[in-house]
C-alpha cells in the first residue's frame, strides 16, 4: 500500500505523472495539499476533479483526499505539512511529489520531508526541462557524527570514493577493530554506506555524509 503526497496545483501532471510512473492500486492513497486561501478558487477546484476523475479511471478504488493547509506564515505551514506525513499509516509506503504546487505549500513540504526523511521511502520530482519524472534522493538532515568517529569520518570523506577498512586503518590513527566500531557507527547514522562484493568490505560516504561535511567545514 502506498500514499502519495503532493502539492496541487493547476497543472496535474505533476501530481498524476509521478503516480502512474509509480503504480496505483486500489488500496493506495492519494493526498493533495491545498493552500487555505488561493487566487482562483473556480481553476483549484477544477485541477483537483480533473486529478480525481484521472486517477479513478486508472483505479476506480484508489483513495483521494485533499488536506487545506494553512499559509499564514512558513513555520505553520511546515507544521501542516508534518502533521499530513504523520497522519500515514506506518505501513504504507510513502511517496512524496516535490514537483509541483504553490511555493507557499511545495518548499514547506519539502522541508517537512528532509525532517522526517525515514518516513519518507521515495521523493519524486517532475522537471520543468523535460517533463519526465525523476527520484531524487532525500538527505537525512538529523544524522550526527559522534566525537569519537570524527577522524574516520575525515578520512572517508576526503578520499570520498570507495576505501577498505585496511586502507582507513593506514590512514587514521586508529586500530582496525576500532575503525570498524566507527564504521558501524557511521553506517548506523547513514553517513557512509558499505560494499561487500569484492570480499574485503569497502565504504564511502553517502550524500548524507558529503552534506553534513560540507555543511561543518561552513560552519567552521
Amino acid at each position: 500500500m502506498r500514499a502519495y503526497v503532493s502539492p496541487i496545483g493547476y497543472d496535474t501532471r505533476r501530481v498524476t505523472k509521478p503516480v502512474v510512473s509509480t503504480g496505483l492500486d486500489g488500496n493506495d492513497q492519494v493526498i493533495l495539499l491545498r493552500p487555505e486561501t488561493e487566487s482562483d478558487t473556480e481553476r483549484a477546484t477544477q485541477a483537483i476533479t480533473d486529478v480525481e476523475q484521472f486517477l479513478h479511471e486508472l483505479e476506480p478504488n484508489v483513495q483521494l483526499r485533499t488536506e487545506r493547509v494553512a499559509t499564514d506564515s512558513f513555520e505553520e505551514t511546515v507544521h501542516g505539512c508534518l502533521s499530513v506525513l504523520a497522519s500515514i499509516e506506518q505501513e504504507r509506503e510513502t511517496v512524496v511529489s516535490l514537483g509541483g504546487g504553490a511555493r507557499d505549500v511545495l518548499l514547506p513540504l519539502t522541508v517537512a520531508s528532509l525532517v522526517c526523511s525515514f518516513r519518507i521511502d521515495r521523493a519524486l520530482f517532475f522537471s520543468d526541462l523535460d517533463s519526465t519524472v525523476q527520484e531524487w534522493p532525500l538527505p537525512d538532515l538529523t544524522a550526527a557524527i559522534s566525537e569519537r568517529a570524527v577522524d574516520t569520518f575525515a578520512v572517508v570523506i576526503e578520499a570520498a570514493d570507495w576505501l577498505t577498512l585496511s586502507d582507513i586503518t593506514d590512514r587514521s590513527a586508529h586500530s582496525k577493530s576500532t575503525v570498524i566500531r566507527h564504521i558501524n557507527e557511521l553506517e548506523d547514522e547513514g553517513l557512509v554506506e558499505s560494499d561487500t562484493s569484492n570480499r574485503a568490505k569497502r565504504v564511502r560516504p553517502t550524500f548524507t555524509g558529503e552534506l553534513l561535511s560540507v555543511a561543518n567545514s561552513i560552519a567552521q
